[in-house]
Parts: structure tokens; sequence; C-alpha cells
């Protein structure tokens, strides 16, 4: 007699090929959450302080869309000039699979200072001469690259 598999064993197992966050969502949260991965490049940035990096994730575009993923970190000129690796743990109404998704865009900016970690990433937007980048993405688009080439 064959064993049926878990379908939550399947994608613990996709996840384990990914990162320890994707395999913690997998197993913890189901198909209610995912992993998106981003690399993020700017060049032509002067000084060396440190930058607060925003990267959010949306599955809809428009006034009231709402990030469904989203991370922010302290990261430096040097390191934006060779790229930073990020992974998003992405959350979703469990009425809203991946499948679903209307225009998946990714959004990353940087600013002067360190992030604020009690201020959470998703209510987060850019201030004014923040430097940014936009890239639309397939919904099942494992990697993401975002240049930041523009200033708001």
């Amino acid at each position: 007699m064959a064993t049926r598999k878990s379908p939550h064993l399947r994608t613990a197992r996709t996840a384990a090929a990914g990162s320890w966050l994707a395999l913690l969502a997998a197993t913890t949260l189901g198909d209610a959450a995912d992993t998106l991965r981003a690399e993020v490049r700017a060049a032509g940035l002067s000084g060396g302080g440190n930058y607060r990096l925003v990267v959010q994730s949306y599955d809809a575009t428009g006034r009231d869309a709402r990030p469904v993923g989203s991370i922010q970190r302290s990261v430096s000129a040097d390191q934006l000039r060779h790229g930073v690796n990020v992974n998003l743990l992405e959350l979703r109404q469990p009425a809203a699979p991946a499948a679903l998704v209307q225009s998946p865009l990714v959004v990353a900016w940087i600013e002067a200072g360190e992030p604020d970690l009690e201020f959470d990433g998703r209510n987060a937007r850019p201030s004014p001469g923040s430097v940014y980048g936009v890239v639309k993405r397939a919904a099942t688009q494992g990697v993401v690259q975002i240049s930041l080439d523009r200033r708001a």
C-alpha cells in the first residue's frame, strides 16, 4: 500500500534548498508563508557611513497595496557596490496563495542612518532624497536583483 506524502513535507523539502528562514516558514506557517531572496546593488554612493536598507515585496500595485514581506538592515556603501543579499519572509492570507498574485513587485531603498528595529519595516516609506529601485517579478521567481538607481 502506497503512503501519501504530506504537502507540508514537500514544502519543507523545497524550502530546505533555500535558507533556514524558508525552512522555518514552511514548517510552521505552511502555505501562508513564503520567502523571497533579493540582491540589492547601488553604484555611485559616496561616503563611508552606514545606510538603512529597506526591502519590501508586494503582491499587487496601487494605493491600497500593502507589503507582504519586508526587511530592514544596516549596510555600507561598499557592501551595496558589491551586492547585498537579503531574505524576506512573505506572509499572506491563507486564501491568497502565491498563484493568485496579481502583479508582484519588490521595492528597495536606502537612507542615511541606522535601521529602527523598533519600527516595523512593512510600515516604512522612503523619505525625500532616498535612493530607490523597483523591479517586477514573476510570482514564482526565487531571486530578484534590484538596482538602486532612482531618487525619491
